[in-house]
């Protein structure tokens, strides 16, 4: 899939992987009206600022510079709580020149899934042990990201049956 074949260039790519994501979150924050999806976007790109800093650690112990990152895994459910804050605390705000909120959730998983599949190549090519297990604990968390951003997506797109599934009810037509 990649033609980065040491440790140190699956780094740096990574790195800019992340930090594009970030730049891509922030913007979609900025330029979509929804409230929610503002939060998601908000939330989403301190995460990647936050796989930015133990990607970065990882490149330091690369190169003999330090330690191996100290990495805290964040679940799906500590996403959603998040995600609950921030929309919370959320203030309706002017936007740029606005982008359609569906589309950028639909930038968003492309992104996700990209960075999803480059995670799980490293995580397997990887010599170094360290390199291993975090873009191991990355592909965990983008995955997790991806996962709320296709909750998300279908909650605006098919708000009925996003209601049905996550609360298991059952029609049964009479």
């Amino acid at each position: 899939m990649t033609a980065h074949n040491t440790d140190r260039e699956r780094v740096e790519f990574a790195l800019k992987t992340e930090q594009d994501g970030h730049e891509f979150y922030q913007m979609a924050c900025m330029k979509v009206a929804n409230k929610l999806a503002r939060a998601a976007f908000r939330l989403l790109g301190k995460e990647e600022l936050r796989h930015v800093e133990l990607i970065e650690g990882l490149g330091k112990q690369l190169g003999g510079e330090g330690e191996a990152p100290t990495i805290e895994t964040v679940t799906r459910k500590a996403l959603e709580s998040g995600l609950k804050t921030i929309y919370g605390s959320a203030q309706e705000g002017p936007v740029e020149e606005e982008m359609d909120s569906v589309a950028a959730y639909e930038k968003a998983i492309e992104l996700e899934k990209q960075t999803t599949s480059l995670y799980a190549e490293y995580a397997k090519v990887c010599d170094d042990d360290g390199a291993k297990r975090l873009f191991g604990v990355l592909l965990k968390e983008e995955e997790h990201h991806l996962s709320l951003l296709e909750d998300m997506h279908s909650y605006l797109t098919k708000p009925e049956e996003w209601f049905i599934d996550r609360d298991g009810i059952i029609l049964d037509g009479g």
